[in-house]
């Protein structure tokens, strides 16, 4: 506690560093979604929706998409630097204002091979001259002939019923699943677009064009039916890195997050604005063996907006309302060991954000699932324990035990007109509930600190490591300095 009529300054920089996350336990990398000998459908929903489409149109049911062999190396950083100025009211009661700055940094590189690879970037992507006529032309065929077929089974041509077995209509009914399935391949679903598709000398390419020679020499031959004839256009190339970089950053056909992918990129901002109220329970004379504090704390919605569109991005805050409140302790045994006890919990209010609405495991989510939600955060609970030995009067070392747990957020559409919206860029209805895995937080976090007290001068440092967790949460390694000094207002 600082005295009454005098103001404290602290600063107390905090780095955290991860290329990790506890994900219920398992300790994963960050790059994990694109790094494998097969990138593809486990962790990309659109090509998990190609796949399926591929198998369909090329009659491939064993068909595995794969953008090729990769290693994604991600690392991510968070400096804090805190100014907090508390000033003594009382002998026991003391308010403050701390002010954060937040640095926040991402360092990626993505390195893709061609090994294994079976997809490359949609000819409309890539830019390749005439694409966009070639499928007008095809589909444009493709749905005449397909018309007129079913005219002609609807006038009792082949022999068919009007209700009944009939294998012209089975063929129709095929083939309009082929249809459909190749529209999605080259456009997507809803306004998702579509980046990859089939290498032309794939198993899948290679059994689209045949499904399709097939489809056009039976609709000719074996009903009559002519007008048929182009090929369906596929990619000849495999991915790049700079390909894969071209598909995360367009927004149509893409997935249209607005920063380079593979750079290193960092951001300075505001975060909350923390006021407090300290009131002293117990303690503070000179002998005291014994001393404990009680805080109540208000976090405020001042830090920066992350966006949606910001691919691997980092919070600079929550953006909301949080409550908390602190019980602090300390106690000397023998003038020697010191043993400091912190507890502390919080309420999260409910507030909005805007999310891609995807499950957590997708890395790739497409532009169109963007949406405003409504989102109640989970509240929270902290104990920190430090048993230090003290040297000197001034100077002590120990070590330092945290745990963390954190509820899981929860999210849902602001009006049925949002998911209304929402389903139809989707082509399909999505809960805003599948945004609530992965945001429940369990860690324990070991570690080492120094502390030096004067009488006008304080500092400390500190080290520690998350050392297990549940839910997901950061494998970061969290340095921390304090310096600390107070002045008499009178």
């Amino acid at each position: 506690m600082p005295p009454q009529g005098a103001i404290r300054v602290t600063f107390d920089p905090r780095v955290m560093g991860w290329d990790a996350e506890f994900v219920d336990g398992a300790r994963l990398g960050l790059g994990r979604w694109l790094t494998g000998d097969t990138v593809g459908s486990a962790s990309i929903p659109t090509v998990a929706r190609l796949e399926q489409d591929v198998r369909v149109a090329g009659g491939v049911p064993g068909f595995v998409a794969s953008l090729g062999k990769g290693i994604l190396s991600v690392r991510q950083e968070r400096r804090t630097y805190p100014v907090t100025t508390e000033v003594g009211i009382t002998k026991r009661l003391s308010v403050r204002l701390t002010v954060p700055i937040v640095r926040v940094a991402t360092r990626t590189r993505l390195q893709l091979a061609s090994k294994g690879a079976n997809l490359g970037l949609n000819p409309l992507l890539a830019g390749v001259s005439g694409a966009d006529g070639r499928y007008t032309d095809f589909f444009t065929q493709f749905d005449a002939t397909l018309a007129g077929l079913d005219r002609n089974i609807a006038a009792g041509m082949y022999g068919c019923p009007p209700r009944g077995p009939c294998p012209a209509r089975d063929d129709s009914a095929a083939w309009h699943a082929v249809r459909d399935a190749l529209y999605r391949t080259v456009y997507g679903v809803g306004q998702t677009g579509s980046p990859f598709m089939p290498i032309d000398t794939s198993d899948g390419g290679r059994g689209i064009d045949t499904t399709v020679a097939l489809i056009q020499r039976e609709l000719a031959a074996k009903y009559g039916i002519s007008g048929f004839a182009d090929a369906f256009l596929l990619p000849r190339d495999s991915l790049s890195a700079a390909a894969m970089e071209l598909a995360i950053l367009e927004p149509s056909i893409g997935f249209g997050y607005r920063a380079q992918p593979f750079r290193n990129s960092f951001r300075y901002a505001l975060g909350d604005v923390e006021i407090a109220a300290k009131y002293r329970v117990a303690g503070g004379g000179a002998d005291a063996h014994y001393a404990a504090a009680v805080v109540a704390l208000g976090r405020l919605p001042t830090g920066a907006v992350d966006s949606a569109d910001d691919w691997l991005r980092q919070s600079i805050g929550d953006h909301q309302t949080d409550l908390e409140a602190r019980l602090i302790q300390e106690l000397t045994v023998a003038n020697r060991l010191w043993l400091n006890l912190a507890i502390r919990a919080g309420i999260q209010r409910p507030g909005t954000r805007v999310r891609r609405v995807a499950p957590f495991d997708a890395i790739l989510v497409p532009f169109a699932a963007t949406a405003d939600l409504a989102w109640d955060p989970g509240d929270y609970a902290a104990v920190d324990f430090a048993p230090l030995y003290r040297f000197a009067p001034q100077f002590a070392a120990g070590l330092t035990a945290g745990y963390w747990t954190k509820g899981r957020d929860h999210y849902s559409f602001r009006s049925p007109q949002d998911s209304t919206d929402l389903a139809t860029r989707l082509g399909a209805p999505t809960s805003a509930s599948v945004l609530d895995q992965g945001t429940s937080e369990r860690r324990l976090q070991l570690g080492v600190a120094v502390s030096y007290v004067a009488p006008e001068v304080e500092g400390g440092f500190s080290i520690q490591q998350t050392v297990t967790g549940a839910g997901v949460t950061p494998a970061a390694a969290e340095f921390r300095i304090v310096l600390r000094a107070s002045w008499n207002l009178f």
